[in-house]
């Protein structure tokens, strides 16, 4: 049996760290994130963490709250254990749960203290990231609810969650966690 784990939780949290752990357990990686940089890169947008909300909210508009998921899932082709990071709407974990339902879709959300996840923020310095204190707090209130189906509804998302990691230690809490999970699958 093989399993698909999506990866939720707030900015800065871990989702990556906890990716790239999975990934040396052989797990094949997908980011909805990464559809919303293509489409970006196809209208000729700067990346921006604002741009890429904007992006996914549109495409969501389009084509319905759990479309990211749906442009996703044809990357997932073999039967082997993925990793689906990015995971920001209940209607995408509804689309996976779905299209996995013989297989193990497994949810995970990763949080950490917002002045932790603030000081990652700064140190790994991606594009499009919050620049102050501030703007860190703005962005998450855009992201954590909403009335309309078709934007981001972080908190609705992690209380889909199977099993949720306080990442506000450091990476061998982390491991540790992580493989706890993994040894209940």
């Amino acid at each position: 049996m093989y399993y698909i784990i999506g990866l939720t939780g707030r900015n800065a949290a871990g989702k990556g760290t906890v990716a790239d752990l999975l990934k040396k357990r052989d797990f094949f990686y997908h980011s909805l994130s990464d559809t919303l940089r293509e489409e970006l890169s196809h209208r000729n947008m700067e990346e921006s963490r604002d741009n890429l909300i904007f992006i996914g909210n549109s495409l969501r508009s389009q084509g319905g709250p759990g479309v990211l998921a749906d442009l996703m899932i044809k990357n997932i082709t073999t039967p082997d254990n993925h990793i689906v990071d990015s995971i920001r709407n209940p209607s995408e974990v509804h689309t996976l749960r779905r299209n996995y339902s013989e297989h193990k879709f497994i949810l995970i959300s990763i949080d950490a203290d917002p002045k932790v996840r603030f000081d990652r923020l700064m140190q790994r310095d991606r594009k499009g990231d919050s620049k102050s204190w501030e703007q860190f707090l703005e962005q998450e209130l855009l992201e954590e609810n909403s009335d309309d189906p078709n934007k981001q509804q972080l908190f609705n998302t992690i209380k889909e969650a199977d099993f949720n990691i306080d990442n506000s230690g450091n990476l061998v809490d982390l491991e540790d966690k992580l493989s706890l999970i993994l040894g209940k699958l």
